[in-house]
Parts: structure tokens; C-alpha cells; sequence
């Protein structure tokens, strides 16, 4: 299986659809997982992260200054991760939203299906959030199949 270098994203529709992707990885679930429950690891595809990323955890990604996200990570199952947004000062449109990846192998490698529950066109960061989605999304791509995220690099 090849991977795309950007995942495929819906389009901005009128409708109060969650922003959703679905992302093609070469490598297998385990290793998606694993950069998804560990804090080294979101960092080296998303952003600065502090705290432990595991079930019934509280843990952040900043991006410098009050550009930081507050979660706690949901118990979702051993396929599934999701993160239950507490306090994004920049974004306070995402407190109460969810983040969900559902993981699963596709051949040789893995389909995640993710979703932001709450992050809907209505919203007024939504074309900021859908373009910076749509970036760390293929920086996850990257940081699995190649070893090469592209999280954030400060300002």
C-alpha cells in the first residue's frame, strides 16, 4: 500500500458534520498506536506535549505562548484512542469537543478513520482548524511510515 502525502478531508459543506479524515498508513496498527499513546511521540508529530497520554490521563500539546491544548484521554478500547478536549484558550471554541481515531488494519498497513466531534463548519475557527488538521494528519502519516513529522516549530 502507498500513502498519500495529504489525507483525504471532506470539504467545507454547509451542514453541522464533525470534521472528519481518513488517513492510509504503509505500517502496521501497533506503531500507529503507539504515536498516538505516548507523549514523545505526539511530539513528534503534533506539538509540544506534557503529561502521560494514557487512559483516564490528563496531558497537553502546546504550541508557545497560550496556544496550548488541555485533554484527557477517554477509555476507548484497544483499537480506538480519544481525547476529550478540557481547555483550548486560542481555540475555546474545541473545550468540550472530542478527538477520536479508530485504527485498523488495511492489508498490510492501517486505515485510521478520525474525527473532531464539535469541530463543524458553523464554528468560526473552522478553515484555521481544517488547514491545521489537515497538516498535522500528514505530519501523523509521516511520523509513522518515515519517521518524519512535522510538528509544530514554534513562531
Amino acid at each position: 500500500m502507498t500513502n498519500a502525502a495529504t489525507p483525504t478531508t471532506t470539504a467545507r459543506p454547509q451542514t453541522a458534520k464533525d470534521f472528519e479524515s481518513v488517513l492510509d498508513f504503509d505500517s502496521p496498527p501497533e506503531s500507529v498506536l503507539a504515536a498516538l499513546r505516548d507523549a514523545e511521540a505526539i511530539a513528534g508529530w503534533w506539538g509540544v506535549t506534557n503529561g502521560s497520554p494514557t487512559d483516564g490521563a490528563a496531558f497537553s500539546v502546546g504550541f508557545g505562548g497560550n496556544r496550548q491544548i488541555d485533554m484527557v484521554v477517554g477509555a476507548a478500547g484497544p483499537q480506538r484512542v480519544e481525547w476529550q478536549v478540557e481547555a483550548a484558550p486560542f481555540t475555546p471554541e474545541w473545550d468540550g469537543t472530542t478527538i477520536v481515531f479508530e485504527v485498523e488494519r488495511a492489508g498490510e498497513g492501517t486505515t485510521v478513520r478520525f474525527r473532531h466531534l464539535g469541530l463543524t463548519p458553523q464554528l468560526d475557527c473552522f478553515d484555521m482548524c481544517h488547514a491545521g488538521w489537515t497538516h498535522y494528519l500528514a505530519s501523523l502519516v509521516g511520523y509513522v511510515d518515515r519517521g518524519e513529522g512535522q510538528p509544530y516549530a514554534g513562531d
